[in-house]
């Protein structure tokens, strides 16, 4: 008996102290002298799950599951292993029995959860994980695994957020979870949120307004303290891409790649580089070996399906995107790339099934109010599209700076208000948007074309000779010239009543079939010489999910 107490001891000892093969030697020890022991193979069990022996562990826990059925620590470590295995059915079957015993029953819930997130079944993993954290409100895993692999929506983690039992005197654990979801939820007056979650969502919240000098200084000190921290990375990157800093994107590609540990993220931002320099295939490439890495990278699955669209891939971009909806039913942006992808080959029921079930989920987006604007149009009713194109116009988060990824709604904005012949407010749209993008000869051609309309002919020359000194165009040519005849008094008026078809697009013509650039990836050359896409009701693409 003292020998089996020296032994147990022992083993116990090099167990807590980290050696568990040393360990092991003397359990198998401790197992021949008794047999029928159910705590020596408890211990025996321990130390193969240590030891990564899952197979073994699986084995031996079926001996003591019949001699005991209340062996809690067994059934845990018997779920740990057979998750790790891949062997869902057993990880199930055993997590529920511990949830039925009381017993565990929060970390039971959340393998639960993730066994049915790999299964393929999303709303049995949020029924198991908000069950996780009505039983323990300060369950971080089941929160986490909500918010950062988009279960739920925004809106829909606030709810839950504001339902959770936390007592009043830790009210900043509430404050805190609000704050990763963005600075507009943040609690004014308490302390103690970390400080990286408060630069985090003033990151993002710049990033939105279009401020991306001030958003990109905010991730940058957040990345100086914590370089691998992934939420911050993704919206660096997604900076550096919208800024053109194809350079800053290299380093930031050769620094992640040092790290063996994160190779999803180095793999990311290589895809990133490669977008940036507008090599869609090589960076569709990186992106979709991202989400084979990490099957919950969102940011990947949705370059990778942007890389598709970019080269005019509908239908793998389409299959990208609706695997993404999947795997992420609370990331809005999903359903409304699917449905974008559906208006681009004009089956016009089904993608607006799909922006209206976005727009149930979030009223005022403005990208799906422009879409659903453009189908408007395509349908003939050009007030409604009117409205939209407005709507989504107010709902811009900065109206004054708005951003290169809502740009198109100023031009399909404005290009409704000359269509309607209401020429001093397509002016001022039309003024807006070559503001926002300078290097866009449409923008400058439309905005004379609409002067043109007005009567205001030399100001419709002056666009016009911008227009043409971005980048060349047979039919911005031909206005010119027409302009130059009328403003000298030649004969040859053109009545301006009805639009003609021209070999080259119109920039009053709308068309249904391109997705414009949200997520800019040209270089400042290219754009500012020859990357201006023709003048078409834009459409936007943005890795950064909202």
């Amino acid at each position: 008996m003292e020998a089996i107490r020296v032994l147990k001891e022992n083993a116990l000892r090099l167990v807590s102290a980290g050696q568990p093969i040393s360990a092991l030697h003397l359990v198998e020890v401790l197992c021949e002298l008794q047999p029928n022991s159910d705590e020596n193979r408890s211990l025996k069990i321990r130390c193969l799950y240590e030891v990564r022996e899952f197979d073994s562990v699986l084995k031996l826990a079926k001996q003591v599951t019949f001699a005991c059925d209340q062996n809690n620590e067994v059934f845990l470590l018997a779920v740990k292993a057979a998750f790790e295995l891949g062997d869902l059915k057993t990880c199930v079957q055993y997590a529920m029995t511990l949830i039925n015993a009381d017993s565990s029953k929060v970390v039971a819930m959340c393998f639960v959860a993730k066994a049915a997130e790999l299964s393929g079944d999303p709303a049995k993993a949020v029924r198991f994980y908000k069950m996780a954290l009505e039983a323990d409100p300060f369950c971080g895993e089941a929160f986490s695994a909500l918010t950062e692999r988009h279960l739920l929506d925004r809106w829909e983690i606030l709810k839950l957020i504001d339902s959770l039992c936390i007592p009043a005197e830790v009210e900043v654990y509430r404050s805190t979870l609000k704050a990763r979801i963005g600075s507009d939820y943040l609690t004014p007056g308490i302390r103690g949120v970390p400080r990286t979650l408060v630069l985090l969502a003033g990151a993002k919240k710049e990033y939105e307004s279009n401020n991306l000098r001030q958003a990109l200084s905010l991730t940058t000190e957040i990345l100086e303290v914590e370089p691998y921290h992934r939420q911050t990375l993704c919206l660096h990157l997604c900076i550096l891409v919208d800024s053109k800093a194809t350079p800053l994107l290299f380093e930031k590609a050769h620094f992640l790649s040092k790290n063996k540990c994160y190779t999803e993220l180095a793999v990311y931002a290589i895809g990133c580089f490669y977008y940036s320099l507008s090599n869609y295939e090589r960076a569709g490439r990186y992106f979709s070996r991202a989400s084979e890495l990490d099957c919950y990278f969102a940011e990947a699955w949705i370059a990778y399906g942007h890389c598709y669209a970019k080269l005019e891939e509908g239908e793998q971009a389409l299959n990208v995107y609706r695997r993404a909806m999947n795997f992420f039913p609370g990331l809005n942006a999903c359903c409304t790339y699917v449905g974008m992808q559906y208006s681009r080959v004009n089956q016009r029921s089904v993608a607006r099934c799909f922006f209206e079930e976005s727009l149930r989920k979030n009223s005022m987006d403005p990208l799906v109010l422009n879409e659903l604007g453009v189908l408007a149009l395509a349908e003939d009713n050009p007030k409604q599209a009117l409205e939209l194109f407005q709507k989504a116009y107010d709902s811009l988060p900065n109206r004054e700076n708005p951003s290169e990824h809502s740009d198109c709604i100023l031009f399909n904005l404005a290009t409704m208000y000359r269509k309607l012949r209401r020429y001093e407010a397509a002016i001022d749209y039309y003024n807006q948007y070559v503001r926002s993008r300078p290097n866009a000869n449409h923008g400058h051609c439309a905005l004379g074309f609409t002067y043109h309309l007005s009567g205001n002919i030399k100001a419709a020359i002056s666009c016009y000779h911008t227009a043409e000194s971005i980048k060349p165009d047979s039919f911005c040519r031909d206005l010119l010239r027409r302009a130059l005849e009328l403003d000298f008094g030649a004969r040859g008026r053109l009545s301006w009543d009805s639009e003609r078809p021209h070999l080259s697009f119109s920039p009053g013509e709308v068309s249904f079939s391109t997705v414009s650039r949200r997520f800019r990836s040209e270089s400042t050359a290219a754009d500012s010489v020859a990357a201006s896409p023709p003048p078409r009701v834009g459409r936007s693409l943005d890795f950064q999910h909202q």
